[in-house]
């Protein structure tokens, strides 16, 4: 991808799919295999109100949209095309009425298949709240 492309990616991204207005998602950074996205904190996302956590739902959404777009960053073509397959999530810590952020890197860029290990992030801490291995069927269309 060039540089051009990366832009047009991000434009699509946060301002194309209705999914990622609601979150507010923002691209901080991509490059060919690995994005870094971060998602304002809002009242809506609290899945526990007791404690004020995060919905776990939420977290796996913002992770499978990362891989996403990682895996986005290897087509060559809009009409190539990807979809996920699967997607396993570790919950290590409670999220927090913060920021998150979301780092996601593809381990396996195959012929058919994508995987990208993504974690999640709160207040620039390393330890993350959440890690995710998400898997893609990916169909290229070669021009």
């Amino acid at each position: 991808m060039h540089e051009n492309d990366f832009q047009l990616l991000k434009h699509a991204i946060e301002n194309m799919m209705p999914a990622n207005k609601i979150l507010g998602l923002n691209i901080v950074e991509v490059t060919v295999g690995s994005v870094h996205i971060h998602v304002p904190f809002k009242e809506e996302f609290i899945g526990d109100f007791l404690q004020g956590r995060w919905h776990g739902g939420i977290l796996a959404a913002i992770a499978d949209t990362a891989g996403g777009i990682a895996g986005a960053t290897t087509l060559h073509s809009d009409k190539d095309r990807l979809n996920t397959v699967d997607m396993r999530i570790d919950y290590l810590h409670a999220a927090i009425k913060a920021d998150i952020h979301a780092k996601a890197r593809i381990i396996k860029n195959g012929k058919t298949i994508i995987k990208v290990d993504v974690a999640l992030f709160q207040n620039e801490k390393e330890e993350p709240v959440a890690l995710a291995r998400c898997v893609y069927s990916v169909q290229r269309n070669e021009i």
